[in-house]
């Protein structure tokens, strides 16, 4: 498994000093934050310096680029996919593989689960022509919330660009056993957002209590799952919160989180 951090963490910072700090904490990737007002890290309205420019920075930090995460605020479908469209553009462009975005709709709603199921089926179409592999994330409060409806989407869904993000948080806090839920999602997690949680309420916890190791979450048994399930790919560390923090106590998380998950991933061997 390679370790990433996602781009959100350094909000204050541009792509490029957001890939520079992710660089010096250690990790071998980053997740770019397409969040609205949370962090906005990709440009859209792109042209080929801009591809080239965002490639030669990855390259001179000795960073891979593993995935974009995206947070539509459109209200109308068309729009919506109109600008997921446009991500699928960027990424391949970038050569990035993974777009995550949460599925949108509301949990145990059955009206706009199947609204969401089929905003998630035209995704998945257009994700395949663009050679991008769509990961759901079950989210709290969301219509794919847990393993139950991560799984009734894979089963609904006709596409093999859709799959799921593990995101143990989400999972952990949906009542979730992340050991079993890795095992059932099985082959179809293409992706990992991966941070630890305080408790099983719906906050995520504070930005320190998100960093692998310093919550409730059995970290080493999860990974242990993963890898028994067959996920070698991409861990994705993801913190929300830190909005405020400097930028010496974002990169303490930064650089505490891959040393921790570092080092679960070396006991695994």
């Amino acid at each position: 498994m390679k370790l990433g951090c996602n781009t959100v963490l350094f909000n204050q910072l541009d792509l490029y000093g957001a890939l520079q700090h992710i660089s010096w904490a250690g990790y071998d990737g980053a997740e770019l934050a397409f969040l609205g007002n949370m962090a906005q890290h990709i440009e859209l309205d792109t042209d080929q310096s801009y591809i080239d420019d965002v490639k030669s920075t990855a390259r001179k930090h000795r960073l891979e680029l593993f995935a974009i995460e995206a947070a539509v605020g459109a209200e109308r479908e068309e729009d919506k996919i109109k600008i997921m469209v446009k991500i699928f553009e960027v990424a391949n462009e970038l050569g990035i593989p993974v777009a995550a975005i949460g599925s949108g709709g509301k949990a145990r709603d059955s009206e706009t689960t199947k609204q969401t199921f089929r905003y998630i089926q035209k995704l998945g179409e257009q994700a395949e022509s663009w050679e991008i592999t769509l990961a759901v994330k079950p989210h709290v409060g969301a219509s794919v919330y847990n393993t139950e409806t991560a799984l009734r989407l894979l089963d609904e869904i006709d596409s093999p660009a859709v799959g799921i993000n593990f995101d143990p948080s989400h999972l952990y806090r949906a009542g979730d056993d992340l050991s079993e839920a890795a095992l059932k999602i099985g082959k179809r997690i293409v992706h990992s957002h991966f941070r630890d949680c305080p408790h099983r309420e719906q906050h995520p916890g504070l930005p320190e209590q998100q960093i692998p190791g310093r919550g409730k979450i059995d970290i080493p048994a999860t990974l242990r799952s993963l890898k028994d399930a067959g996920y070698d790919k991409v861990l994705d560390l993801e913190v929300i919160g830190a909005f405020t923090y400097p930028l010496s106590r974002q990169m303490g998380i930064a650089a505490e989180a891959r040393g921790y998950l570092n080092r679960c991933i070396q006991e695994m061997r």
